[in-house]
């Protein structure tokens, strides 16, 4: 049924990426750790105590993984102040540096239990070396009024203009700048003419906001490298400064899912009727079509995005058909980014127009109910592979698979990965996520986004889907890539 429980460690584990969890307002937990990567955190856990002053935490073995209190100060939520929040977001920077450093690239930020965890990072090793040492800054939304700022950690005067020349094209208007200094670092906080993230036009204009940003920040070399959930509500960005990089700042555009039946595209028209046609081909009708603030707001039938069973599968295909049929015309998925963590509010896909269309396949790994994977779209022999991680590698083993239409597969395993409750189920918890990283690592597909299609705070209503995690996207190229 796989490894004893005991006995999980990265030797066991070939080939597999490394996965760091937020777990809590200052806990992080590693999955699949090297000793280099041991040794950069613990170097890093110096760093911050000896800058800082915060209680250093002792690195401890927690169900095979690696658990390490990253100080008493720093804070990866809502509602500690700015000095706990400007640490949250230092600590994050650095970590994606030194990792960087060492080699290692990170894949995807994922959250695979939702109600209780941040985010977790997946990271692979490079195979090319003497890269350079990493130059990274972080924009995220800030202010004490519902998110009514971008904060700029780490940046310098051009990335300065580049950001507020995005919020004015977005807020014209907006209400100035300034430098403040919180936990030792200064930050630039720009005021937005709105709420970042909210409903409506604000939405609207939050989404704008950010292709114009990352495109900005593009033509300045500076790639988008991170997106990801630091404190439960809207995502932090992190850029790199890559010379080889560089895009026009009009090459971005965004498919958002929005409610539970929504898809609104934002800053491309021309791909409004190849997204009509994906949308019809994967199965899905079309109710109405709108316009929303500026963008082509469509409306499915039913509730794709909060739904069961085949209809769930539809909706998750749907996704992969449609960045194909996107790639076919010119434009390639960058990344997700959620806005906000609001109950009716969903992922957003950034797009990147690339020089010629792009052949790849899409395929999904929809993490479901408490313990379920649906393998969709995989080619035989990787959906072939990732079956035999779980049973090899994880712990407790597969309870029952189920072949679903089109060759697809639905395992459930023993346990509930997907819940993070109470100290016994930690075993499922941790341990899957060190399989995932096996299966990312080891079984072939490039995996490049993970969307939240269904929120499950709170009380779920009878009969709705009580899915708690993100669907993970991966490629798997016919032709070129991107």
């Amino acid at each position: 049924m796989g490894a004893q429980i005991s006995k999980l460690a990265v030797t066991e584990i070939p080939d597999a990426y490394i996965a760091i969890s937020i777990c809590s307002s200052s806990k992080i937990r590693i999955m699949n750790v090297t000793p280099e990567v041991r040794e950069l955190l613990e170097r890093l856990d110096q760093e911050i105590t000896e800058k800082y002053g915060s209680t250093r935490g002792a690195l401890v073995e927690y169900f095979g993984t690696l658990k390490i209190h990253v100080g008493d100060r720093l804070t990866f939520g809502e509602g500690g102040g700015k000095d706990r929040s400007t640490l949250g977001k230092f600590f994050a920077l650095r970590l994606l540096e030194e990792m960087y450093n060492l080699g290692y690239n990170p894949v995807t930020s994922s959250e695979l239990a939702t109600q209780h965890d941040k985010s977790t990072w997946f990271f692979a090793k490079s195979a090319h070396e003497n890269r350079g040492r990493a130059r990274i800054c972080c924009i995220a939304p800030g202010g004490t009024i519902r998110n009514n700022k971008l904060v700029l950690l780490h940046h310098d005067e051009h990335i300065k203009q580049a950001v507020m020349l995005a919020v004015g094209n977005a807020w014209p208007g907006s209400s100035g700048a300034e430098d403040v200094s919180a936990a030792g670092e200064t930050l630039h906080e720009i005021s937005l003419g709105g709420c970042w993230g909210m409903t409506h036009e604000d939405g609207m204009k939050t989404r704008k906001l950010i292709c114009s940003l990352v495109g900005n920040m593009s033509a300045l070399n500076w790639r988008l490298l991170a997106s990801t959930n630091l404190k439960g509500s809207a995502d932090s960005l992190y850029f790199i400064y890559d010379q080889t990089f560089s895009a026009d700042p009009k090459d971005f555009c965004m498919l958002a899912l929005a409610k539970s039946d929504r898809f609104r595209l934002i800053n491309c028209d021309q791909l409004l009727e190849p997204l009509e046609t994906a949308i019809t081909d994967a199965g899905l009708v079309i109710q109405e079509k709108l316009d929303y603030y500026g963008s082509h707001e469509i409306k499915i039938k039913g509730n794709p995005w909060r739904s069961n069973d085949s209809e769930a599968i539809t909706a998750r295909r749907s996704i992969s058909r449609i960045m194909e049929v996107f790639g076919q015309n010119g434009y390639s998925p960058l990344y997700a980014i959620d806005v906000s963590r609001g109950l009716t509010d969903k992922s957003s896909i950034l797009f990147q127009k690339t020089t010629n269309p792009v052949n790849c396949k899409y395929a999904c790994l929809a993490l479901t109910g408490t313990n379920r994977l649906a393998l969709l779209d995989f080619p035989s022999d990787v959906s072939a592979a990732m079956k035999d991680c779980i049973q090899q590698f994880y712990p407790t083993g597969i309870h029952k698979e189920v072949q679903l239409p089109d060759s697809n597969l639905q395992v459930d395993v023993q346990g509930d990965p997907w819940m993070a409750l109470g100290f016994g189920k930690g075993s499922a918890r941790f341990h899957m996520r060190a399989v995932m990283g096996k299966m990312m690592g080891g079984c072939g597909p490039a995996w490049l986004a993970c969307l939240n299609f269904s929120r499950c705070f709170g009380e779920i209503p009878e009969g709705k889907d009580n899915r708690c995690s993100q669907p993970l996207f991966c490629e798997h190229a016919v032709g070129n890539g991107f």
